[in-house]
């Protein structure tokens, strides 16, 4: 199999790591526990770092004068020049990273979605936001992959999280060396992927490749590019279609194969079976046409198999060993 780089991801430490929520506790992450292994991982808990402890009062988000305030209605407190001042000074030194998760809903680390209130006390919500450090992080870091916990859940944003760290993390190691010759082999590697996320921006990163500029800005560009490629996925149309043009390029395939695929691709559209599915018969197609160098293809195999979310996690359950069913 393709060997993977390992992303650097900054997480929030109550994922799994240390017990420093405001209530003490930790808080459990199934993909924060399952990249352990595959990723190099950089905590942080602003709360902590600026000084308060575990457990302490909540802190929330109030609006001020037509501004955001990070407060801690239980003390008092405002904290808000105190977590500005060390967001950037974390940031300022924080070096090489791919991709954030952060814990959901937390007034210092949520990503979206966090309350914000009137007032300190007894007060009505009256607009969602971004936590006060994960704030200064989405502004340094626009179009990097970044998470909640909570989100990372669902099997489709937990797939392209891990899509766009592992595609980030192999650009950082090439861009290192600025080597062009390691761009077309990244670019030849993720092209069906881009092609199934962003057909024209795909046809904007091939074309960097045909010019003439420095290598220095290539790379400045096509970066520019993977990030704005990489923002979403594309959508089940651009899936097929590119499922489809690389069945086509897979070589010794007869009639009744091609039926068979069509088919299968109809049953998706349908909903009737899972993506997983489509992949599975692409990659068999792909390895007769081209063997090993079919596992370089990403978006075939676009990260380790071992953080693939379980396709059935009750597979082992007893579902007749019930009293009820022991007539």
């Amino acid at each position: 199999m393709e060997e993977f780089p390992r992303p650097v991801l900054l997480v929030s430490r109550c994922l799994e790591f240390d017990k420093v929520r405001f209530n003490g506790q930790k808080v459990s992450s199934p993909i924060v526990r399952n990249l352990m292994q595959f990723a190099d991982m950089k905590i942080v808990c602003p709360e902590v770092e600026i000084g308060l402890g575990v457990p302490r009062a909540p802190l929330r988000i109030i609006r001020m004068n037509d501004k955001y305030r990070l407060v801690q209605p239980g003390t008092g407190l405002d904290l808000t020049e105190k977590m500005n001042a060390f967001a950037e000074s974390f940031l300022d030194e924080l070096g090489e990273v791919d991709g954030f998760i952060f814990k959901g809903l937390s007034p210092s680390m949520g990503l979206g979605n966090v309350k914000v209130y009137a007032r300190m006390q007894m007060s009505p919500v009256v607009d969602r936001s971004a936590g006060f450090f994960a704030g200064h992080v989405i502004n340094r870091y626009r179009g990097y992959p970044m998470e909640e916990s909570e989100r990372l859940l669902n099997a489709s944003i937990r797939h392209h999280f891990l899509t766009s760290i592992y595609a980030f993390a192999d650009f950082r190691n090439i861009k290192s060396n600025a080597s062009v010759d390691s761009l077309l082999d990244f670019h030849r590697k993720n092209s069906f992927l881009f092609m199934s996320c962003n057909p024209e921006l795909f046809e904007k990163m091939s074309g960097l490749l045909t010019g003439s500029g420095k290598a220095d800005q290539v790379f400045e560009e096509y970066g520019s590019l993977l990030k704005e490629i990489l923002r979403r996925p594309g959508s089940e149309y651009l899936k097929i279609e590119t499922a489809k043009k690389m069945f086509l390029i897979s070589d010794g395939k007869d009639i009744n194969e091609s039926s068979f695929f069509e088919e299968m691709l109809r049953r998706y559209a349908d909903n009737r079976i899972s993506w997983d599915a489509v992949i599975e018969i692409l990659r068999m197609i792909s390895f007769r046409a081209f063997g090993k160098n079919s596992y370089k293809d990403r978006f075939l195999y676009p990260y380790p198999e071992e953080i693939k979310a379980p396709s059935d996690e009750n597979r082992e359950k007893d579902y007749w060993d019930n009293e009820w069913n022991k007539w």
